[in-house]
């Protein structure tokens, strides 16, 4: 389980220390000389909506090297389909950092060199720390590079209500008036309406977090929010797997709120939809994403330079404004637009950086347990 310092993992303290050691996350020469002579191939399996077009069309651009991209729409989904194929087939995967460990379990991937990546000292210090804090690290090898951070909270229309930060809850999604229309992924709804539950004091406090380090709390208090979610299942008008199913939903299938990643509302608040995404005050799941490199990977020297070509600054910040979830890179904040500033300060207001949710190591009972629950759910 991860326990972290506040004062180390605010954003606001990630930024402050990004504008005291700007000049470290510069770009020398030697990016360039090693970059065009790489040139080649890369085949990444990756999110869904990891690769827009700009940023991929930058990458070979700025390095020669074509990538070639295959998608996936859940954790799940990609350790299964790596595990399958023995780690063959791709070069560079994308896991969660909670989910290193399974896909190392799985032998789907291999260590990563971190002093074969130039630009490393430009990840922020909380996220170098992740891998170790969550099973990414084994024997003192690292599995994984960190890459992007994002949340799981609310999303609603702005037509149907108006929350406020400080009183919005993980509870707003089981207000009967949104009957039907409620969207939420089955195996993290039952996370956020746990922590609801403990707020109430139907559940002790910090039983959902100590259920990433014991079984029988976990069944517990999983169960009882798994419970909840069955007995008013009617409330859910869909469920999401990944970025497709959530924007379908709100766009197409009429869902006016919902438990979602980040990504998804602010790229349709950025197109013009009555969507905004907020902190519920039990505070907002967080995750880190990372760049990991499969066993049976070809194009290894590729691989490398596509992590510490997205490890600076300018990248990060193309990457944050593309897709909407936010940058480890120090100094990335630099290079961000209006939309995402504006986008991140109303998700993210008065203390919820303070406030930030971070999940535990899903180790592979955790995993199995949970997704038997979620099926449940779905079932029902």
């Amino acid at each position: 389980m991860i326990i972290f310092d506040k004062k180390t993992v605010t954003r606001r303290s990630v930024l402050q220390r990004a504008v005291a050691a700007g000049a470290v996350a510069s770009v020398g020469p030697w990016f360039v000389r090693d970059a065009r002579s790489s040139s080649g191939e890369l085949n990444w399996f990756t999110w869904e909506d990891y690769a827009p077009k700009a940023l991929m069309d930058k990458f070979t651009k700025d390095t020669g090297i074509k990538i070639n991209v295959t998608l996936f729409d859940s954790n799940e989904t990609q350790l299964n389909k790596l595990r399958a194929a023995r780690g063959e087939g791709f070069d560079m995967c994308t896991p969660t950092v909670t989910w290193v460990g399974a896909h190392i379990d799985a032998g789907n991937i291999q260590p990563v060199d971190w002093g074969k990546i130039k630009t490393v000292n430009n990840v922020q210090k909380t996220f170098q720390r992740l891998p170790a804090d969550q099973g990414a690290q084994r024997d003192g090898k690292y599995y994984c590079m960190p890459y992007k951070w994002g949340t799981e909270a609310l999303t609603f229309s702005t037509k149907a209500m108006n929350l406020e930060y400080g009183k919005a809850s993980f509870g707003d999604l089981w207000d009967p008036r949104w009957k039907g229309k409620m969207v939420c992924r089955p195996r993290s709804i039952m996370l956020g309406t746990g922590l609801w539950m403990e707020g109430k004091g139907d559940i002790p406090a910090g039983s959902m977090k100590k259920s990433y380090e014991d079984e029988a709390t976990m069944v517990k208090y999983y169960g009882m929010a798994l419970e909840h979610s069955i007995k008013n299942k009617a409330q859910i008008g869909k469920f999401w797997q990944g970025t497709n199913d959530t924007v379908v939903a709100y766009r197409q299938e009429g869902c006016v709120i919902g438990q979602t990643w980040d990504g998804p509302p602010n790229t349709m608040r950025n197109e013009g939809d009555p969507i905004k995404y907020l902190a519920p005050k039990e505070g907002a799941l967080t995750w880190c994403d990372t760049l990991s490199i499969t066993k049976g990977a070809k194009n290894l020297e590729q691989a490398y330079e596509y992590m510490q070509w997205a490890l600076q600054p300018e990248v990060g910040g193309l990457m944050a404004n593309e897709t909407g979830y936010n940058s480890i890179v120090i100094g990335a904040e630099k290079h961000t637009n209006p939309n995402y500033q504006r986008n991140f300060s109303e998700a993210y207001p008065g203390d919820a950086i303070d406030k930030l949710w971070f999940q535990g190591e899903e180790k592979p009972w955790f995993i199995a347990k949970r997704q038997e629950f979620a099926a449940k759910l779905q079932a029902a």
